[in-house]
């Protein structure tokens, strides 16, 4: 008896433990850079620095395809992810849903929120792209809830739309949007399915003040 219990529990830690090992991502990088984008001390940024530099491409595509201009596109993205308007499966490109796949390997980089948000914001990658947000009163309202596991869309969405003018200069707030408001709003997405298209950009449902810091 005390042999098949302990052989009961050898086996089931060898499966939890297989459980919980993360896959091998066969992943090849698309914006190799020299310059460190996101640089967070004893922690691999490739990434998530490869995850903010494809993002953005997407939304320079989606948003101002004629012409980049991605302070335009970070506002009008902003304001529509705020408002859950965004048109992510006409957005997201397939180099996106690859870093989607070996994003979702680091499975401490996600949860299920009361709000629906994916993002574990007690993930260390927040502790450290905080303090080195640029916007003085974004980074201490962004510090605030973070410290005191309060962050979600319903009490940072509204700040976060009034200051989009400078978020294509500041990666580190630029990694927070592409992995809350993007990331994670396509997480459980199944891209296999076929959608009727539907009217792409809806600048029409674009804040006006959106991106202006008043």
């Amino acid at each position: 008896m005390k042999l098949k219990l302990t052989l009961l529990v050898v086996c089931l830690c060898l499966f939890n433990c297989k459980d919980d090992k993360p896959q091998n991502v066969a992943f090849d990088y698309k914006y190799p850079s020299v310059e460190k984008l996101i640089d967070c001390e004893g922690m691999d940024t490739a990434l998530f620095q490869e995850a903010v530099q494809s993002f953005e491409e997407d939304l320079g595509n989606f948003y101002t395809p004629d012409k980049p201009i991605l302070s335009r596109a970070y506002s009008l993205f902003v304001s529509q992810a705020v408002s859950y308007k965004v048109d992510y499966r006409t957005m997201v490109s397939e180099h996106s849903k690859k870093v989607l796949e070996a994003l979702k390997q680091d499975k401490n980089l996600w949860t299920t929120n009361p709000d629906g948000s994916k993002t574990n914001f007690s993930h260390p990658i927040f502790k450290c792209i905080g303090p080195k947000i640029k916007d003085e009163p974004l980074r201490k309202t962004f510090n605030a809830l973070i410290d005191t596991n309060s962050m979600s869309l319903r009490m940072f969405g509204d700040q976060l739309r009034r200051k989009t003018f400078g978020m294509k200069d500041d990666k580190n707030l630029a990694l927070y949007v592409a992995l809350d408001l993007y990331y994670s709003r396509i997480y459980d997405m199944d891209f296999s399915q076929e959608v009727p298209k539907t009217e792409a950009k809806q600048e029409e449902a674009h804040d006006p003040h959106a991106g202006h810091n008043h």
